[in-house]
């Protein structure tokens, strides 16, 4: 009896291993390389993420549906065909998310109360030691970010006349990275905000679970943000507070 059971569980590993291969590619979006992305198969249940590259492996059969999920992300499904084994990186491109909102109306209001969070862990920068402190060279310099270096590359030539300039800016090029890096930097921008406050959204906002992204959407597309978001925390958190009074009176209506 016990070599009945062996036999059979190597006839069923035997068959499983061959019609479930790993599939080896790369998440990218308009931009770079997407990294930690979800990756899951939802036939099978197992999951995995894309690393620092974009790469990933998962195992899969002719036929799975493999979910590939990012918050920055719209998600895709892309379903296993014998194609899939071929290539050992083949590219599956993600679009980036864009939140709109409703056209609204903005009205004057009365604000009250003071918002009662912890703002004293907010740290004095002085007598800080650093690359610029110490005056090391090129430190302060900000290091461009890969959509930046895009646009560089786009808008400069060598010589006295820009080509590059001139015919990126007559084909769209120019206004299509500068649009996607405007993408780029609200959802930085956003994903931020959620990390500091994520716990404040409901507690002190009063911002429904299901409306928390499009709140910080909300705030981030004020034409004050990034003036108030230099301020000291406590009068950001009151614009955080003003915005939500706004947001939420724009709902009920």
């Amino acid at each position: 009896m016990k070599k009945f059971f062996f036999l059979f569980f190597l006839i069923s590993l035997n068959t499983f291993s061959q019609k479930t291969k790993p599939i080896y590619g790369t998440l990218i979006d308009s931009i770079s390389p997407v990294l930690d992305a979800n990756i899951l198969n939802k036939s099978s249940k197992i999951g995995t993420n894309s690393n620092t590259k974009g790469e990933f492996k998962i195992y899969a059969k002719i036929g799975d549906t493999i979910v590939f999920s990012s918050i920055q992300h719209q998600t895709k499904e892309f379903i296993v065909s014998e194609r899939s084994f071929v290539s050992f990186n083949f590219k599956i491109n993600l679009k980036l998310k864009t939140y709109e909102l409703d056209e609204f109306e903005l009205k004057k209001h009365n604000l009250l109360g003071v918002l009662a969070l912890d703002v004293s862990q907010v740290k004095n920068g002085e007598n800080e030691i650093n690359a610029v402190t110490l005056g090391l060279p090129n430190a302060g310099i900000p290091k461009l970010k890969p959509i930046d270096r895009k646009i560089y590359t786009a808008s400069t030539s060598n010589g006295l006349v820009p080509l590059d300039l001139i015919l990126n800016t007559l084909n769209g090029t120019i206004k299509n990275l500068k649009n996607q890096k405007k993408i780029i930097e609200d959802n930085e921008d956003v994903e931020e905000l959620y990390s500091e406050y994520k716990f404040n959204l409901g507690t002190d906002f009063k911002i429904g679970k299901e409306d928390e992204y499009r709140f910080l959407y909300f705030c981030r597309s004020d034409s004050t943000f990034i003036i108030e978001r230099s301020k000291n925390k406590f009068e950001f958190i009151n614009f955080m507070k003003n915005k939500a009074i706004e947001f939420n009176k724009i709902k009920n209506e």
